[in-house]
């Protein structure tokens, strides 16, 4: 939102919109590193002596009841590697090449589906995908190394 819009809305100068919107940002940064609204206000007391009480009481009621999903938005925009969402395939055969030892030679097909991280904090996800084929003995070898992070995995979650 606007300085100009914020100070109008409250009937202050533009510095005052400014100070105002960079202590709720304070605020709800505070709310969100704890996942808890009362260190926030604890801040608001603390920072903010002459506050009215019903102004304090809107600020946690809006803390209180927006925290989840600002927790989920903020989790959502760290920094990260491509999320899947879903995966599509199918096996090949070829029916034409120009050599003979290429046809008839079964092949995977094999289409991700991903969803990139943001660059800017106001953009939205996009998906994209990632297509390649395999041959059966690439695919042999695919399974075979996710056979072992899965043992390695288990590994680790049956030692704790």
């Amino acid at each position: 939102m606007p300085l100009a819009t914020i100070a109008s809305e409250f009937s202050i100068d533009e510095a005052q919109a400014k100070n105002l919107s960079s202590v709720l940002i304070c605020i709800v940064k505070a709310a969100l590193y704890e996942n808890d609204a009362g260190p926030a206000l604890a801040l608001i007391d603390a920072e903010a002596t002459g506050l009215d009480g019903r102004l304090r009481g809107l600020i946690e009621q809006i803390l209180v009841s927006q925290l989840p999903d600002w927790r989920e938005a903020s989790v959502l925009q760290r920094p990260s590697l491509p999320r899947y969402i879903g995966v599509d395939w199918r096996v090949d055969v070829k029916t034409a090449s120009d050599r003979v030892s290429r046809m008839a030679v079964p092949s995977v097909l094999v289409d991700l589906k991903l969803q990139d991280q943001p660059n800017q904090a106001d953009q939205v996800p996009f998906a994209r995908h990632v297509e390649f084929e395999l041959s059966k003995e690439a695919l042999h070898t695919m399974l075979d190394g996710l056979g072992r992070i899965r043992d390695q995995l288990g590994a680790v979650a049956g030692s704790k």
